[in-house]
């Protein structure tokens, strides 16, 4: 069953997400200082995705193993979907040639040579590529956490099927055993009566011949 936490993120992402579109839709519409501000406020959002992406991601790790995959995948469009918004927006900057201060931060404007374009949107470009690796990495991984699974679970139920055979024969062998026993009891009781009537008969031909003895003196 999925989640309830994940599909809340999931409607945070979709809110968060098109408000990002929006304002950089909007950057070139705005100058001066404001320009720099309504940077910093599409920088917090972009960081709030990315926090967003992260609750998923635990979220998908606490799923069920049987829903896990279609849900990392839902999550890998998701993270998708921002990758495409960073080098949206950092085409954006480049266009209204704001400089970036670091990775997440932006200092006041200044010009943009070509080559610092360029190498803006290569770096944009790596770390799309990167965040798809690391996409696929996980994959694999949650792919190889369920075949594992299926593997323990599959020598589980030989093993409950070995320790059941295990039983039945015990079980037969006690039967067996018990027939075995019950085998003897009935020859040594043959035997026993055997016995007995080999006496009765002893008996009954002495006591015809004393009393043919007796009948004829």
């Amino acid at each position: 069953m999925e989640n309830k936490l994940l599909a809340d993120y999931e409607q945070q992402f979709g809110v968060t997400s098109a408000e990002i579109t929006s304002k950089i839709s909007r950057l070139g519409h705005i100058a001066g200082n404001d320009r720099n501000e309504y940077i910093k406020e599409i920088e917090r959002n972009l960081d709030e995705v990315h926090d967003l992406l992260e609750q998923m991601d635990l979220s998908v790790k606490e799923s069920d193993v049987s829903v896990r995959a279609k849900l990392h995948n839902r999550v890998a469009s998701y993270r998708a979907e921002l990758h495409r918004l960073a080098k949206e927006f950092a085409r954006a900057k480049c266009t209204v040639n704001i400089d970036l201060e670091d990775d997440n931060h932006f200092a006041e404007s200044e010009d943009i040579t070509s080559e610092q374009k360029q190498r803006l949107l290569y770096t944009s470009e790596r770390l799309n590529q990167s965040g798809i690796q690391l996409d696929n990495t996980y994959r694999i991984a949650v792919e190889t956490e369920e075949i594992g699974s299926q593997i323990l679970t599959d020598l589980n139920r030989q093993r409950e099927t070995m320790h059941n055979s295990f039983n039945r024969l015990r079980d037969a062998n006690a039967d067996l055993g018990r027939s075995t026993r019950m085998i003897n009891a009935i020859i040594v009781r043959s035997r026993q009566h055997k016995i007995i009537l080999f006496g009765v008969m002893a008996a009954f031909c002495f006591l015809l011949v004393f009393a043919l003895y007796h009948t004829f003196l």
